[in-house]
């Protein structure tokens, strides 16, 4: 089956969408995945359409990739001949016959091509992975039987070769967030030859061995947790460890899953710990709540929040966003709408998993209304409508989409970090709102300086005795060795080297 422009036109405008929506796009261990030969690429689906857009896009070797979907989709010959022209297959789902239910993605496979699949058969916001159907299993069993069964050479001449199955973990550290990050991390293909013998004499068993190790491949490569109150504590950990990163961090899925299990384990036997998991969970509780971050109290570490420096603070914030609003005023103004939009689609959307979708397909739909608009003023207003003109603003639009789009991170972050400092002089100078909300802010800065004595007093106590905490700690002095002499450091590094101090020794 052979890809068309229609497959062209929808990995362009996911490339466009992910780049405006996203700061960064995380490969890692993508020298897993073979360069040619079939493959069934089994991914984490915790994100609605955006999974596959990322898969498609960013794939190693520019490979392209065919999806499933239900027969029924077929039946509208304009519909048909679309979905054909993107790659997507279609799936008998009426049958109970393998080899007619998977029919149309092993003709794909005979042909050396790849299908995306996502074993967990729906999206969602769990605090680890959902249960994997079988239907991913079966299909590469049952493609390699008929290979066995008829092995004739294709039309081309080439000889079929079995698929292997490559376990793919989509990673987002905060999934429905404008600018955030997505780590996708591949792992070692697996081959289905060592399932074939029980596969030809109890095929439902092969198919559930097979899912099995599925699972436990993507798992490794996932961040996982056994109950929300190990997932935001081990969060909130390492916020308090790792000062400044989140989804930036290059070890992010290793850290985090490392935190979990160190977390859930210690707790069973350390009372300490067990308590510290509670209030570290209590501590970001609190800080959703009061929609501030872990960064506001941390800049309050050493000090009382007070309303003097509180507002010397939001004095300082503002007035460098001040001085900054002139070169960033005409994109903020002209991408506004997509923003309001976007603040609403999220806003008013129940399930965490469909809010980036529902930003991401509102800007796509308003984006072309804006920038046809900002164009023609651009060509009639700036450049008199003349033809010359008609180029000039053409480039004009690109750069200034260009510019928007690569210089909004550090923008956004300030203007995040601006919203919560005008929060905390709300609270402690203005003293306004309901729930005594200066009073929770001071309980939450207490509450910030005993989690990170606590969270670096297990690290200190178990860096040798319990493997995950080993792995943390290893982390930890990474970063304190990119440092060097701390003597020599000045100016943001310094501040950020100030807060590794406990871990300089040892």
């Amino acid at each position: 089956m052979p890809f068309g422009i229609g497959h062209e036109i929808v990995c362009l405008i996911s490339r466009s969408a992910l780049w405006s929506f996203f700061a960064d796009i995380k490969l890692q261990d993508e020298h897993n995945v073979p360069n040619e030969g079939p493959l069934i690429v089994a991914a984490t689906h915790h994100n609605m359409i955006v999974d596959p857009a990322i898969l498609s896009v960013t794939f190693p070797e520019q490979r392209r990739l065919h999806y499933w979907a239900k027969d029924s989709m077929f039946k509208n010959s304009y519909a048909a001949k679309f979905f054909d022209n993107c790659g997507v297959v279609p799936v008998d789902r009426k049958t109970k016959n393998n080899a007619q239910l998977y029919a149309a993605t092993y003709r794909v496979m005979r042909l050396g091509e790849s299908i995306a699949v996502f074993p967990e058969g729906t999206s969602h916001t769990l605090p680890r992975l959902g249960t994997f159907k079988d239907g991913t299993s079966f299909a590469a069993l049952e493609y390699a039987k008929l290979l066995e069964e008829d092995p004739r050479p294709n039309p081309d001449g080439s000889l079929p070769r079995r698929a292997n199955i490559v376990p793919v973990g989509i990673v987002y550290p905060e999934k429905s967030k404008y600018r955030s990050v997505a780590i996708v991390k591949y792992g070692t293909p697996i081959d289905v030859e060592p399932y074939m013998a029980t596969y030809r004499e109890e095929p439902k068993k092969a198919a559930k061995q097979l899912t099995a190790d599925i699972t436990s491949a993507i798992e490794a490569l996932t961040v996982n947790a056994p109950d929300w109150e190990s997932r935001d504590a081990a969060e909130m950990a390492r916020w308090v460890l790792f000062p400044g990163e989140n989804g930036s961090m290059r070890d992010y899925i290793s850290v985090t899953q490392s935190l979990i299990n160190a977390v859930n384990d210690l707790s069973q036997t350390d009372q300490d710990i067990s308590l510290l998991k509670q209030s570290l969970r209590s501590y970001k509780l609190e800080l959703d709540a009061l929609a501030l971050k872990d960064v506001h109290i941390a800049k309050y570490n050493e000090k009382d929040i007070t309303a003097a420096s509180t507002t010397i603070e939001l004095l300082r914030r503002t007035l460098a966003s001040l001085i900054d609003l002139p070169l960033f005023l005409p994109g903020l103004v002209g991408h506004l709408p997509l923003y309001i939009a976007g603040y609403y689609a999220g806003k008013f959307e129940i399930y965490e998993e469909v809010r980036a979708q529902n930003k991401i397909v509102l800007s796509l739909f308003l984006v072309p209304f804006i920038y046809v608009l900002a164009f023609i003023w651009g060509w009639l207003t700036l450049f008199g409508g003349t033809f010359f003109g008609f180029f000039v603003a053409l480039a004009t639009l690109g750069v200034f989409v260009w510019y928007h789009v690569t210089s909004i991170d550090e923008r956004y972050e300030s203007f995040k970090d601006l919203v919560g400092r005008w929060r905390l002089f709300d609270a402690v100078v203005l003293g306004r709102g309901m729930w005594r909300r200066k009073e929770r802010i001071l309980q939450l800065k207490k509450l910030r300086d005993v989690n990170v004595a606590g969270v670096r007093r297990m690290i200190k106590t178990y860096k040798s005795k319990n493997d995950d905490v080993h792995a943390v700690w290893l982390a930890i002095r990474s970063r304190v060795r990119q440092f060097g002499d701390p003597a020599k450091l000045h100016g943001r590094k310094k501040k950020l080297a100030k807060q590794f101090e406990w871990a300089f020794e040892g």
